[in-house]
């Protein structure tokens, strides 16, 4: 199981940053994300990292409709925003970003959680090892054969 460098939770919605009408809440949410993970990270001095990191993000939501209307792509682009300069320096860094939705009755609220994992090598983490590589791998290798 991964642990993280730093990882923290909110009871909300990462607003879509496509979506104009939700300028106002991602102003909002980068202030609360500020708020949250800045006095934390003062003193650590790994933080903004000058290495490569993987990051991970899930949102829960509260309703089914939420869910429905909110795409991944545009929440992470959000949270990826809260945390350049505060987490790591600029987004070539992030080697791996897994983000997932998800409605459940262990979580009965809006939450997301972001976790930050500084990567050392090349050492890739063990969904990436397990599932992705060999996957891609072999499916290179398959139709490198087919040619």
């Amino acid at each position: 199981m991964a642990t993280f460098d730093y990882q923290f939770g909110l009871t909300e919605i990462v607003p879509s940053k496509q979506d104009n009408r939700e300028g106002e809440k991602i102003a909002a949410f980068k202030t609360l994300v500020e708020k949250t993970i800045t006095p934390e990270i003062m003193g650590l001095s790994v933080f903004p990292s000058k290495k490569e990191v993987a990051i991970f993000i899930i949102q829960f939501f509260l309703s089914r409709k939420d869910y429905d209307t909110r795409d991944v792509d545009n929440m992470s682009k959000t949270v990826m925003d809260c945390l350049k300069g505060k987490l790591y320096i600029d987004d070539v860094q992030v080697r791996t970003l897994l983000v997932s939705k998800k409605v459940s009755p262990r979580v009965p609220s809006n939450f997301v959680f972001v976790g930050i994992k500084e990567l050392h090598g090349e050492t890739d983490l063990d969904v990436v090892k397990l599932m992705l590589m060999q996957q891609a791998i072999t499916l290179y290798q398959t139709s490198i054969k087919r040619d």
